[in-house]
């Protein structure tokens, strides 16, 4: 990972949210002076991985962000979207897809967002994790949580509603954890490809009949809804190491 890559994704600030001891982790970027930030929860257990993460990772180590392998990254004048392989701990590996808007869309109605994975390597161990905040321009902020996922041996991939009225900011990541097949022994290489997926009609969540996800092309479409939808390009991370 390079200097300016670490740079923008170093960011990362955690606070007790509730009293069993949940917490937040916040991730920055920075995109011509202006901040964008997405949030997940993590259990206690979760958290004291990544701080004891970050106690054994150098400075400017090639692995970048503590627990983080590898990254890559897609952008529009409309939006970015960044692709994240993470190390959880020796069995887990976790694919984390985050979307920043610029431009807030105009067609707000079902969206697309997916991770293909390599099926002859990985299968996905864990449910769909999904947040989109907002900002609206009368500075209130709200977030959902909801969306209709589908996990399938190539990937996952999950259809969500984008919200109304005014905004100012809008953001969304998704993540989840895979594990090693049955039988694959030591792996030394990782791909895992984050693609997003905009609605440029009006379309009801009958899409998810609809829609595939795959570590070669992204997400697929099919009709009567292939047309109704604007795909930028899929953003790939590769991991190169020993797991």
């Amino acid at each position: 990972m390079d200097y300016e890559t670490f740079q923008k994704n170093k960011d990362i600030e955690a606070r007790i949210v509730a009293r069993d001891k949940k917490y937040v982790k916040t991730t920055t970027i920075m995109r011509n002076g202006i901040k964008f930030h997405t949030s997940e929860y993590l259990t206690e257990e979760e958290m004291l991985e990544e701080v004891q993460a970050a106690k054994e990772q150098p400075p400017y180590s090639t692995r970048g962000v503590p627990g983080t392998y590898y990254n890559g990254g897609q952008e529009t004048d409309y939006k970015a979207i960044q692709m994240i392989i993470m190390n959880i701990n020796d069995d887990v590996m976790r694919y984390k897809l985050d979307t920043y808007w610029y431009i807030m869309p105009s067609n707000r109605s079902y969206d697309i967002m997916g991770i293909g994975i390599e099926a002859n390597k990985v299968q996905i161990n864990s449910g769909i994790d999904f947040r989109e905040d907002w900002w609206t321009t009368s500075n209130t902020t709200d977030h959902t949580t909801g969306m209709y996922e589908k996990i399938e041996s190539t990937g996952g991939v999950i259809l969500f509603p984008l919200p109304s009225g005014s905004l100012d900011s809008l953001e969304q990541y998704m993540y989840f954890n895979v594990i090693k097949k049955s039988g694959v022994g030591t792996i030394y290489s990782l791909t895992a490809t984050g693609d997003y997926a905009h609605a440029t009609a009006t379309v009801s969540n009958n899409v998810y009949n609809y829609m595939s996800v795959n570590v070669a092309g992204g997400i697929v479409i099919d009709n009567p809804y292939a047309n109704s939808f604007d795909e930028m390009s899929a953003a790939m991370a590769n991991f190169i190491g020993t797991w």
